[in-house]
């Protein structure tokens, strides 16, 4: 046997190497980036909410945040039309894009998540995403959506809070770094 053997591969098999190649700007490989389907490029609103139980009916907890974080009484009015019941917490926003946005989405968690959750964006309308028990509802549930998604997310550094990314082109994500924080469990 070999000293290489030993340490499960040799030195031999183990090869790093790499090209340089000048591409042209009509160059067909580069055509996925350069040809962005408009449904891809369009302008987004998303808004993170925490719905705190206990109360009967719907409610703000602070209405100059609600106000200062983009959200309106038509925002409020689609969330009492659910059957939704306790105190709205907003937590965040995001956008991609300029203004008027083609796309609105509203997040709205009640507790951790278990495990990662993807919600599909919506295909320029407005959609609504709900917290039942481990479940996550959509309204309208018919809504057009992308194949871009919202992933939320449990943090590996901290285990009482939700991560919140926003795929924006390829793949590519915006936001994280937190999104909902949760008491911790007793």
């Amino acid at each position: 046997m070999d000293e290489d053997s030993d340490q499960g591969c040799s030195l031999s098999s183990v090869v790093d190497h790499f090209s340089i190649e000048r591409m042209r700007k009509d160059d067909p490989r580069l055509r996925e980036f350069l040809e962005i389907p408009e449904e891809e490029k369009q302008s987004s609103f998303s808004a993170y909410i925490q719905l705190i139980s206990g109360s009967d009916e719907l409610e703000i907890e602070d209405v100059s945040i609600w106000d200062q974080f983009q959200l309106s009484d038509e925002d409020f009015s689609r969330l009492r039309t659910i059957g939704l019941k306790g105190k709205l917490r907003v937590i965040g926003w995001g956008t991609l894009g300029y203004a008027p946005y083609k796309a609105r989405t509203l997040i709205v968690a009640q507790h951790q998540i278990r495990e990662a959750v993807d919600l599909a964006q919506p295909n320029g309308c407005d959609v609504i995403y709900y917290q039942v028990g481990d479940e996550w509802q959509r309204f309208p549930a018919d809504v057009a959506v992308l194949k871009k998604r919202f992933r939320l997310s449990i943090d590996p550094a901290n285990e009482n809070r939700t991560n919140i990314w926003e795929e924006a082109y390829f793949g590519s994500t915006a936001g994280g770094g937190g999104g909902f924080t949760w008491e911790p469990a007793i």
